[in-house]
């Protein structure tokens, strides 16, 4: 519970008295001290800090000032609150970035479960009717059955948002052709004999995904508009010396 409270930024003392007050309500500084084991010095800086944040509210009586919990459903209005002054402030950030420089984030999802993850991710992030370019499997990595059919669901998926795919594979032996093919929903294109391609290149608005098929599968994903403009050329190239046969 510590763990979970502390992303509103509260220290582990000011937690403590939080969940301290929600089993005993109306307590005084005493007994919170007492019972928390929080050092003197620290109880009232922790609970004026959590008055501040409206978690905590107080009442005096004839005894003095007496402590209450507030309703934990109010973190949630706090937390709403943080999440509204970051959308304020992003856009200033973002133009402080500059138009001329191009931000880059990256992803690296590991083992089977990682790799399907990373492909229906980027079925997610692909815009409606985008044409995703590839660099297909090559008939090796392909024979695996579970990747294929896990291809032919992500697929399925795309197919909903009416993605198209241009892709480029080794040969028409390849599975991953007829799978392909029968789907509808691709354009493809061969290389000369001898084109080997371990990984599949998926290249779509400014992300690119490497998906690496090995006895633990890897798939990396990098999102910089450059090098996805970078990749993109380069697909264009092996494009234009492939062939439809």
């Amino acid at each position: 519970m510590l763990e979970e409270l502390k992303f509103l930024g509260l220290t582990d003392n000011e937690i403590k008295i939080y969940l301290f007050l929600l089993r005993n309500p109306a307590s005084s500084g005493t007994q919170i001290r007492r019972e928390t084991g929080v050092a003197n010095s620290r109880v009232y800086a922790s609970l004026d800090n959590l008055i501040k944040l409206g978690i905590v509210s107080f009442e005096i009586n004839q005894k003095g000032k007496i402590y209450l919990a507030e309703d934990p459903r109010v973190i949630k209005d706090i937390f709403k609150k943080h999440v509204e002054k970051v959308e304020k402030v992003i856009p200033e950030l973002r133009k402080m970035i500059g138009d001329n420089k191009s931000l880059t984030t990256s992803s690296m999802y590991k083992g089977f479960n990682g790799f399907k993850n990373a492909f229906y991710r980027s079925v997610e992030q692909s815009k409606k009717k985008e044409t995703v370019l590839i660099i297909g499997f090559s008939n090796q990595a392909y024979k695996n059955e579970k990747l294929r059919y896990l291809l032919s669901d992500v697929n399925k998926k795309a197919a909903k948002k009416y993605n198209r795919f241009k892709m480029i594979l080794d040969n028409k032996d390849n599975p991953f052709y007829k799978d392909r093919k029968f789907e509808g929903i691709s354009e493809i294109r061969f290389m000369n004999k001898g084109f080997v391609s371990p990984a599949a290149i998926n290249i779509f608005s400014d992300k690119v995904y490497f998906f690496l098929w090995d006895e633990e599968p890897y798939a990396f994903m990098i999102q910089n508009k450059n090098l996805a403009l970078g990749f993109r050329n380069y697909f264009n190239f092996l494009w234009s010396i492939s062939s439809r046969n």
